[in-house]
């Protein structure tokens, strides 16, 4: 059975806000009804702070709250799903491609090999859901859109990664379960 400690479930909480709050803070209109936001920044750092499982879910909760906030409910379920697996594969990788012990460029190469794998995962989520609701053609406008924002949410994340793993949050998270 998985646990969590107190101090994982409200960060969790805290995650799952600040995903909603960076989605929800500046939207840029796409082809297809959707929007780029900053939020995916989050979503990766979901996924590395508390780990596959418990960053998966405050990713896929804020995504999906956000969407519903915002009016784009016929988004909503797959947002879940799509956010969810993007937090899941980006932890996942990052943790088990690397040890607290890793250098300045290792962990920029994990997270970014992390990150090229949740984005894809992302773009494809939405190409497949967008299809279903759109068709194929009037989909694949997006996909442009949604690279952008699995770059720009990369982008935006590393230095803050950086800045976090600085200052040992990585290390006080996990010794003091």
């Amino acid at each position: 059975m998985w646990k969590m400690s107190i101090k994982k479930l409200v960060l969790s909480g805290l995650m799952a806000a600040l995903v909603l709050v960076g989605t929800m803070l500046i939207q840029v209109p796409t082809p297809m009804k959707g929007y780029i936001h900053i939020g995916d920044s989050m979503v990766y750092l979901s996924g590395i702070l508390l780990g596959p499982i418990g960053g998966s879910l405050a990713a896929a909760v804020g995504s999906m709250l956000a969407d519903l906030f915002l009016g784009y409910g016929v988004y909503a379920p797959a947002t879940f799903v799509i956010k969810g697996l993007d937090a899941l594969i980006v932890g996942f990788i990052y943790h088990k491609m690397l040890n607290e012990q890793g250098s300045l460029a290792r962990k920029l190469i994990t997270f970014t090999v992390s990150v090229v794998f949740g984005g894809a995962i992302m773009v494809g989520g939405y190409l497949v859901y967008e299809t279903m609701l759109y068709g194929f053609a009037a989909a694949v406008p997006n996909v442009l859109a949604n690279v952008t924002q699995a770059v720009g949410g990369g982008i935006l994340a590393a230095p803050l990664l950086l800045s976090l793993d600085k200052i040992k949050v990585f290390q006080n998270l996990y010794d003091h379960n």
